[in-house]
């Protein structure tokens, strides 16, 4: 990120995020919210097709604190935002339990140059996913969207 256009856009996507984790808070919920230090669309690997979609790696505090919440049967609602500049896609990332009250935010800025892959992918499986990560690479835990349309910029 290094352009104006692209900085502003990061930071208004980490207040939109800030500003609904603490509306999630003020109703009682138990939230974390996660600024990815790195984002990167990913196809299937091979003989995996549950792979693609959007790999996000998560800091030391705030990865221990999703495994401490991560459920894999759990976080049935997922509510997406993006904006979009010419070279970057941003994308904030809403997985809701509502049997616990929990909410999971991740905030990422994707190249655009390489949704290609990952996004015919998602077209032709009728899905996509959301993996998180440790910087060390440690996989944490993934979420299945039924609908991957809104993870994509609009043409």
């Amino acid at each position: 990120m290094t352009d104006d256009a692209t900085n502003e856009g990061w930071v208004k996507l980490l207040d939109e995020m800030d500003a609904m984790a603490a509306e999630f808070d003020e109703d009682g919920w138990e939230t974390l919210s996660m600024a990815a230090g790195d984002a990167a669309p990913v196809g299937p690997e091979e003989g995996q097709t549950d792979h693609h979609g959007y790999s996000y790696v998560v800091p030391g505090d705030a990865a221990d604190r999703f495994a401490e919440l991560f459920d894999s049967d759990g976080f049935p609602r997922t509510e997406v935002y993006r904006a979009a500049t010419p070279s970057h896609l941003f994308l904030l990332t809403v997985v809701l339990d509502p049997a616990t009250e929990t909410a999971i935010l991740v905030a990422g800025a994707l190249d655009r140059s390489e949704l290609g892959t990952c996004q015919e992918h998602a077209e032709e499986s009728g899905r996509t996913y959301t993996h998180l990560l440790r910087v060390d690479g440690t996989h944490l835990g993934s979420f299945e969207h039924a609908d991957p349309e809104p993870f994509f910029p609009a043409e």
